[in-house]
């Protein structure tokens, strides 16, 4: 598949996020770039709550101050490497902490906004209530979070990464080899409804479920297939925490939505 068609990742961590090494700016993907057919990149690092930024010693610093101060750094890097790079966050939705670390109101400094349905095992101490090694109740969660993504109401661009993947889970295949066709079928039609896009994520062949010939993960393979069946729009995203995670994911990407059908004409607008 021509790498001219879909040149987007719009799910690549820097040194904003705790989990990301410190090294990590936007410009240490750029070398990478067109051995990679990348021409848009999106920072979208975690959101976190104040108090957390505070506790791993950056006093001062709020939830949104955290990534505000990086919008200078893309223009720099678009400047320095050529490479259109889009200004995001992976801000997660916990109603039991009262809602997303950033809400609505302060979201328009974003071009657009990563939701993850499924960062249950990430933040166990917002589920303490739940009994997390059953992965019937990951499932529940997973779907839940999903749901409750889908109503939120933000006046920028937004996208499910990972959709229904288990992040950190032993359980994968099982927990989303056990959502109905029904079921996805609702869920996806509430992200088209919403105009959210859907990312083909690298989950489709990192551990977790068996991968077929091509090294694809048949389990998501079938998530994604729902979600285009509903009409969904696209986007691309590595999940890339340093280079080691974005250098050779790419064509494995576009080769699955070469798969599913997946056209220019899928793709989420603001990645292209």
């Amino acid at each position: 598949m021509s790498k001219n068609i879909f040149y987007n990742d719009l799910h690549i961590h820097t040194n904003r996020s705790f989990c990301s090494p410190r090294e990590v700016v936007p410009e240490t993907y750029a070398p990478f770039c067109e051995e990679e057919g990348i021409k848009i990149i999106g920072i979208s690092n975690h959101v976190y709550p104040t108090d957390m930024i505070e506790a791993h010693g950056f006093p001062g610093e709020t939830s949104l101050s955290r990534l505000a101060s990086l919008k200078d750094e893309l223009v720099e890097a678009e400047k320095n490497t050529g490479i259109k790079y889009l200004f995001g966050c992976e801000l997660d939705n916990f109603k039991v902490a009262g809602g997303p670390f950033i809400k609505p109101e302060e979201s328009d400094i974003f071009d657009y906004m990563l939701f993850p349905a499924s960062h249950i095992l990430n933040w166990p101490h917002m589920f303490s209530d739940y009994d997390l090694h059953d992965p019937n109740v990951i499932r529940r969660l997973t779907i839940d979070q999903f749901i409750a993504a889908c109503e939120l109401d933000y006046p920028v661009p937004v996208g499910i990464c990972h959709p229904l993947y288990p992040i950190c889970s032993n359980d994968q295949k099982e927990i989303v080899d056990g959502i109905s066709d029904s079921c996805m079928k609702e869920l996806f039609s509430m992200a088209k409804e919403r105009d959210y896009s859907i990312e083909i994520h690298a989950c489709l062949y990192r551990n977790g479920t068996p991968l077929n010939e091509e090294g694809l993960s048949e389990t998501y393979l079938r998530v994604l297939a729902a979600a285009k069946d509903c009409g969904c729009k696209f986007h691309f995203g590595s999940d890339a925490h340093a280079p080691g995670a974005f250098v050779g994911v790419h064509d494995k990407l576009r080769r699955a939505a070469e798969i599913l059908g997946i056209t220019a004409d899928d793709i989420w607008e603001i990645a292209k």
